[in-house]
C-alpha cells in the first residue's frame, strides 16, 4: 500500500515536472497564447458563414463594354451633327458653317456646352472649342446612349461602356467616314481594371447603403462580378443588384412629355435621409454648379417655376421612374430668380416614406454604374437546406476527429500520444478559425462548404505531419516493428539506449535535436508543396475553390509556423518522462 502512494506520488510529480518544463519552452507558450487568443476572436467576432450554409443566392454579372481605336475626322462628325455646310478647324477651336438659322441652343443640345453662335446673312457659323478626341467621344456618347472614355493615347484608345461589336461600331461610324482599323489590336471586348474597380465599389456600396448582411462582391478576370448574397432570395437579389444603371433626372412638358435635364454624375452629393415632425421623409441633396444652372433653366423652359403642378420632377433609374413630384411652391420661386444647389427629394411619411427614402438616397448616390451589366447566371440555396449543410459538416469534422484518435491510437497503443495529437488537430481548427472570425468581421471571409471541407483536409495533412514527427522521435529512423509487437514506452527506451541515455531529453539531446530536424525537413517540402499546389485554385476566382485553397493555406502556415513545434516539445518532453 506504501508502495503504491509512492508510486503514486511519483506520477504525479512528473506530470508537474512535465507541465514545468513546458510552462517555460517558448514554443509551447506560443502555442498556447495563440489557442487563447484564437478562442477569444471567436467569442468577440464570431464566425460569418456564406450562402451554402446560411441559406440565399448568387448572382454573375457580366459587365459590357469594349475598348477600341477610331479612325475618323471630326470635322466629318461635326458636319453630320450639325447638317453643316462647312467646318474649319482653327487651333483648338473649330468653325461650323450652318445654311439657314438654327435655335441658339442646337450646340448645348448635342453637348456642346459654351459655344460661339452668330447668325450672318441667313447663315450660322458656330464657334466651338473642343478637342478631336472630345468630338469623337461626344459622337459615341449620343449615338450609342453609353459612357465613353478615353483609356489609352498613341493611339487613342475608347473605352464604349455598353454592349457593342466591331460590326456594330463600324455601322455606327459609316455616315461620317469612319471605321475601326483592322486587326486585333485595334478592339478587344472587355473594360479596364479601373472601371471594373470602380463598377465593384459601386455595387459594394450599394448593398452596404441597403443594410444587407453578408454581402460578398468578387471580380473575375475583368469580365465577371460574382456576388454572393445569404438570407435573400435569387428574384429579389436580381431586383436589387441587376438593374442598377444609368440614373436621370427628367422634367415634365407637354401632353404627358418629358425632356431630359440631368444625369447622375450632375448629383454632387447626398445627404441621409431626414424624417420632419409630422413623420415625412426627405432626402437632401446638392448639384454641382453646372447641373444647378441646367436644372434652373429646364424649370424656366418648360413652365414649372410658374405653374409646377403641371409639370413634375421625374427620376429615373434605367428608364424605370423612382420618383416624381412638382416643385414646392418656394423652390419655384426661387429658381426664378437664381439657380439652387441645394434641394430635397420628399417621398412620403411613415415606414413607406422610410423604405422609399433609403432606397432613392441610394439612387442619388450609386444610381450610374460606370459600365452596364448584365445577369448572365444566378441561384440560391434556401435557408433550410444551408442549416442542414452545417450541421453535416460539422459532424464530418467531429468524425474525422474521433476517426483520426482511433488511427492513432491503433498505430501507438499508448493514450499519452492520442492527446497530445488529437488536442493539436483541434487546435490547428481553432486557431484557423479563429482567424477566420477575425478577417470575416474585416474583410468579409465567410465559412462555406469548400471551406469546411478543406478544414478536414487540414485535420488529415496535419496529422500525417504529426506521425512523421513522431515516429522520428521514437525510431531515429530505423525501420519500426508493428504497434502490436512494443509498446510504445518499449519503443521510447529502445530510442532513450540507442542515443546512450536513460532519457532522450529535449533540452540537451543532440540525437533528440537531430530527430525533430529531419522530421522538419520533410514536413516543410510537404507544406511548401501543398502550398503551392493550392495557389492556382486560389486565384482562379470562382467561389469555391478560393475558399477551399485559403483554408489550406493558413492551416499549413499555422500548422508549420505554431503546432508543428510546439508539438515536437510537447512530444519530446512526454517521451523524456517515459
Amino acid at each position: 500500500m506504501v508502495y503504491g502512494q509512492a508510486s503514486k506520488g511519483a506520477e504525479g510529480a512528473e506530470k508537474m515536472s512535465l507541465v514545468n518544463e513546458l510552462s517555460k519552452d517558448r514554443r509551447v507558450v506560443i502555442y498556447v497564447a495563440a489557442v487563447a487568443l484564437a478562442l477569444i476572436f471567436i467569442a468577440v467576432f464570431g464566425l460569418k458563414f456564406g450562402l451554402d450554409l446560411e441559406g440565399g443566392s448568387y448572382l454573375q454579372l457580366q459587365l459590357q463594354g469594349a475598348r477600341a481605336q477610331i479612325d475618323v475626322s471630326p470635322e466629318n462628325i461635326l458636319k453630320f451633327q450639325f447638317n453643316a455646310s462647312d467646318v474649319e478647324k482653327h487651333g483648338d477651336s473649330f468653325v461650323i458653317t450652318i445654311p439657314g438659322k438654327v435655335e441658339a441652343t442646337l450646340p448645348e443640345d448635342l453637348g456642346y456646352s459654351g459655344a460661339k453662335v452668330v447668325e450672318r446673312d441667313n447663315t450660322t457659323k458656330i464657334t466651338l472649342t473642343a478637342a478631336s478626341e472630345t468630338v469623337v467621344t461626344n459622337y459615341l456618347k449620343k449615338n450609342m446612349d453609353a459612357d465613353v472614355k478615353i483609356v489609352g493615347v498613341a493611339p487613342i484608345i475608347y473605352e464604349i461602356r455598353t454592349n457593342v461589336t466591331r460590326e456594330s461600331l463600324n455601322a455606327l461610324l459609316l455616315p461620317v467616314g469612319g471605321k475601326v482599323p483592322a486587326g486585333d489590336d485595334a478592339f478587344s471586348e472587355g473594360v479596364t481594371t479601373e472601371t471594373v474597380d470602380e463598377t465593384k465599389k459601386v455595387l459594394d456600396s450599394k448593398l452596404n447603403r441597403l443594410g444587407l448582411q453578408d454581402i460578398k462582391v468578387k471580380v473575375v478576370d475583368n469580365k465577371f462580378i460574382l456576388i454572393d448574397m445569404a438570407g435573400m432570395d435569387v428574384a429579389t437579389a436580381q431586383d436589387v443588384v441587376g438593374k442598377p444603371g444609368k440614373f436621370e433626372i427628367r422634367i415634365q412638358t407637354e401632353n404627358n412629355q418629358s425632356m431630359h435635364v440631368l444625369y447622375g454624375d450632375a448629383v454632387e452629393s447626398v445627404e441621409i435621409p431626414q424624417g420632419d415632425r409630422n413623420g415625412g421623409w426627405g432626402v437632401p441633396f446638392v448639384l454641382s454648379e453646372e447641373g444647378a444652372q441646367l436644372f434652373q433653366k429646364a424649370a424656366i423652359d418648360s413652365g414649372a417655376t410658374k405653374k409646377p403642378d403641371d409639370h413634375y420632377i421625374s427620376m429615373y433609374l434605367d428608364k424605370d421612374e423612382i420618383f416624381s413630384a412638382p416643385l414646392a411652391a418656394e423652390l419655384a420661386g426661387s429658381l426664378q430668380k437664381a439657380a439652387i444647389r441645394n434641394m430635397e427629394a420628399r417621398v412620403g411619411a411613415g415606414d413607406a416614406g422610410s423604405t422609399k427614402a433609403k432606397e432613392l438616397y441610394i439612387h442619388l448616390r450609386e444610381g450610374a454604374l460606370p459600365v452596364n451589366v448584365v445577369v448572365v447566371g444566378s441561384g440560391q440555396v434556401s435557408a433550410a437546406l444551408g442549416k442542414q449543410f452545417k450541421i453535416q459538416m460539422i459532424l464530418a469534422g467531429l468524425i474525422a476527429l474521433l476517426a483520426v484518435a482511433g488511427m492513432i491510437y491503433y498505430r501507438y497503443r499508448e493514450k499519452r500520444i492520442v492527446l497530445p495529437m488529437v488536442t493539436t488537430s483541434t487546435s490547428e481548427v481553432i486557431m484557423m478559425l479563429g482567424v477566420w472570425a477575425f478577417m470575416g468581421t474585416f474583410v468579409g471571409w465567410k465559412l462555406d462548404l469548400a471551406s469546411l471541407a478543406g478544414i478536414i483536409t487540414v485535420i488529415g495533412t496535419g496529422v500525417d505531419q504529426l506521425v512523421i514527427i513522431t515516429d522520428e522521435l521514437i525510431r531515429g529512423g530505423e525501420a519500426m516493428p508493428a504497434a502490436s509487437e512494443r509498446s510504445i514506452k518499449e519503443r521510447a527506451a529502445a530510442a532513450a539506449e540507442k542515443a546512450g541515455a536513460v532519457k532522450v531529453s529535449p533540452a540537451s539531446s543532440k540525437v533528440y535535436l537531430s530527430r525533430l530536424s529531419r522530421a522538419f525537413t520533410i514536413i516543410l517540402g510537404a507544406a511548401a508543396t501543398t502550398a503551392v499546389a493550392m495557389l492556382p485554385l486560389l486565384y482562379m476566382g470562382f467561389g469555391a475553390l478560393t475558399g477551399f485553397a485559403l483554408i489550406i493555406i493558413l492551416g499549413v502556415i499555422l500548422g508549420v509556423a505554431i503546432a508543428r513545434p510546439a508539438y515536437g516539445r510537447i512530444i519530446g518532453h512526454i517521451l523524456a518522462q517515459n
